[in-house]
């Protein structure tokens, strides 16, 4: 916990990367709920995609979720090269770097980027709600 990593891209020893701080949403995800038609909020966890993103969409739907539509933070990579973890499980042990899902009309997407980018969240479309199983593509 004490070695520093030059994957990380940083001057910190390993330990003390993975004790940051979660980041907390509730202003910017309230004022994205006020100005958009949101459908559901997910926060994202160790194993949040295969357990909490389903909790917010109904019976025969699922979500399709594009992997490099958004950056893999190198911790995890790190986490998985060193620590020779299948990538898969990779995404029920962590978040990959995706703090929160919210889903709503791909019409007020563009929207809530902007809400969210004015709290200075960089955020953006990672997949679409589907008719059946959940999947990672």
């Amino acid at each position: 916990m004490h070695t520093v990593y030059p994957e990380l891209d940083a001057e910190k020893p390993l330990g003390e990367v993975l004790l940051t701080p979660t980041r907390i949403y509730v202003k910017q995800v309230l004022e994205v709920i006020k100005h958009c038609d949101v459908h559901g909020v997910a926060h994202i966890t160790g194993g949040g995609f295969d357990e909490n993103i389903p909790r917010i969409f109904r019976p025969g739907q699922g979500f399709s979720i594009k992997e490099g539509s958004w950056e893999i933070l190198p911790v995890f990579k790190c986490l998985e090269s060193w620590g020779g973890v299948p990538h898969r499980e990779m995404f029920n042990i962590f978040n990959m770097g995706i703090g929160m899902v919210i889903a709503m009309p791909e019409a007020d997407a563009q929207r809530a980027i902007e809400i969210l980018a004015k709290y200075g969240d960089k955020a953006q479309v990672i997949g679409r709600v589907i008719e059946g199983e959940n999947e990672i593509v």
